[in-house]
């Protein structure tokens, strides 16, 4: 990777290295440059952290342990 974050070139090539459309590919972020590059690569961007601070993300939960299976198996099916 030559770029750093906001550029999305290190999710792009992470979806590519794994066949993956960008669109299907989901971003668990902590930093704002990090949901801004989910965003430009136009990933679902999901936020660990403040909500205040990652409102750029499409969700935002405190940490890991808020996020249910059921909220994934959601996002899976979309």
């Amino acid at each position: 990777v030559s770029a750093s974050k906001p550029n999305p070139e290190v999710f792009l090539k992470g979806a590519e290295a794994l066949r993956l459309l960008p669109e299907n590919c989901l971003v668990f972020e902590d930093a704002i440059a990090g949901v801004e590059a989910a965003k430009i690569a136009n990933m679902t961007a999901i936020g660990i952290g403040d909500k205040e601070i990652l409102c750029e993300a499409d969700f935002v939960f405190k940490d890991f342990t808020e996020i249910s299976l059921d909220f994934l198996n959601e996002l899976l099916i979309k």
